[in-house]
């Protein structure tokens, strides 16, 4: 699926040489700093692709952003590609490669790898690939070794599609996927905020995956679009972080509301470039993720009770169909969109079960406590005008429920074309890799019972046992 997004330190320097645009090369690293301050921001941009050119363009935007900001470092590692744009203006010349840099106060300090990435150096550019989760890897430990902070937080900018993220063409399309973060970063490179300025990464599966806990990678809170989207307003961001913060820095939760605040600013404003659906179909969150043990209990438990119950006909029903369903299906209006976004808000779906009279007062009630769940994870979020009745801090969280026993045009189910959903582990090189905790965890695996939410889809819509949730 092609995404369609609108289109503190004191510094130990011998000497300073000014390459133009404000960008200047240290010839020297960075000093470690004497005191953290009060956050770091990792901007992890991975467009050796085609959203190289747009990047860009916003890499302006963060510079003018940032003249206002203090107390923040914004270290940047960009990977551009030969093949798109030309763009000499953000970062003071046109290359192609993976390279670092500090930004701040308007400028951009060019930066090298050290020990981190001894490829990276500050007169030479290294290739790296960032469709790799150790490149992701490297990048947090060289930000939080040689910029320390209070608080940390990472954001990746790219294309996503759900369970993947981060395709680097240099190297033959490789991309991240939701279970190798938590295979390659370890505790030690969590985060307060991780923010994705990518399309359809807001979901709950990827949010218990990434959710905080004792010696694995987390994140407290999490920024995401559930369908395609439209790119940051970093210009906004930053310069409203001055503005309204000032010398006192934001806490992890401000500073994500403050994202979904400017994006929806940006887009009504229609500063953003979206016209139509691609305006209308956008809805964006910011995720408290230290709730999202408890929405996977409780919808595990809705699972169970519509499975003993008997209620597949009625759910799907409910569900409805791409952009004609009266729940919320952040599917896009392309062809094959509806197998491959299965992506049903959490929420919406339990509220709508919960008034329905065609299922018990069990479920019903079971309903209830997911759309409570959901609401104590959802910070804050925003959705257009496709989506009536949405209510923000409520609304924008989706989870995986296939169409039906639907099939595409060569007769394979649209539960069969999504292999990535799995709790066995794939492996990098089969592009699904699986081993999401959400489809492990909770699992009776092997006595023919349903008890999660992967189970229970399992059980409806695999009729060949592709995904055999007894696995």
């Amino acid at each position: 699926m092609t995404e369609r997004r609108p289109t503190r330190l004191l510094m130990a320097v011998v000497a300073l040489v000014f390459v133009g645009h404000g960008v200047c090369v240290s010839a020297q690293d960075a000093a470690p700093a004497q005191k953290p301050a009060p956050w770091t921001v990792l901007i992890y941009a991975a467009v050796d692709n085609d959203w190289e050119r747009p990047f860009m363009r916003d890499v302006r935007g963060m510079r003018k952003g940032l003249e206002r900001v203090k107390g923040m470092e914004v270290i940047l590692l960009v990977d551009r590609s030969p093949r798109y744009s030309r763009d000499k203006r953000a970062l003071g010349e046109d290359f192609a490669g993976t390279r670092l840099y500090r930004l701040t106060g308007g400028g951009a300090e060019r930066l090298g790898g050290g020990q981190w990435f001894p490829g990276i150096r500050r007169d030479a550019d290294g290739e790296l690939n960032t469709g790799n989760a150790r490149t992701l890897r490297d990048f947090v430990r060289f930000g939080k070794a040689r910029y320390p902070a209070i608080r940390t937080a990472l954001f990746l900018v790219s294309h996503g599609e759900g369970m993947s993220f981060c395709p680097d063409e240099t190297d033959d399309d490789d991309q991240m996927f939701t279970a190798e973060l938590t295979d390659e970063l370890g505790p030690a490179e969590s985060v307060d905020v991780l923010g994705f300025d990518a399309c359809l990464m807001g979901g709950a599966e990827n949010a218990y995956q990434w959710r905080p806990g004792p010696g694995r990678f987390g994140a407290d809170y999490f920024v995401a679009s559930a369908p395609v989207s439209s790119s940051w307003p970093y210009a906004d961001i930053f310069s409203a972080l001055g503005s309204r913060f000032g010398p006192k820095p934001p806490k992890p939760a401000e500073l994500s509301r403050l994202i979904i605040d400017e994006l929806n600013k940006q887009i009504r404003s229609g500063r953003s470039g979206d016209r139509g659906l691609e305006r209308d179909l956008q809805a964006w969150g910011a995720f408290d993720l230290k709730h999202a043990a408890k929405l996977k209990e409780a919808v595990d438990g809705l699972a169970v009770g519509l499975w003993k119950e008997g209620e597949k006909q009625d759910t799907v029903a409910l569900r409805g169909s791409g952009l004609k369903a009266k729940t919320f299906v952040y599917v896009w209006p392309e062809r094959g969109a509806d197998a491959d976004m299965p992506h049903v808000d959490v929420r919406h779906l339990a509220e709508r079960i919960a008034k329905s009279a065609s299922f018990s007062k069990q479920v019903r009630r079971l309903a209830s406590q997911v759309a409570d769940a959901a609401d104590a994870m959802v910070l804050h979020s925003v959705g257009f005008d496709h989506y009536k009745g949405f209510k923000g801090g409520q609304h924008g969280l989706y989870f995986v429920f296939p169409d039906g026993d639907k099939k595409d045009r060569r007769g394979r189910t649209y539960w069969q074309k999504i292999p990535w959903y799995d709790a066995r582990k794939h492996g990098r090189d089969d592009d699904s890799y699986g081993a999401y905790a959400w489809c492990s965890d909770g699992s009776v695996a092997g006595n023919g019972k349903v008890e999660t939410w992967f189970e229970l889809m399992d059980a409806w819509f695999d009729v060949g046992d592709s995904n055999d949730y007894a696995w």
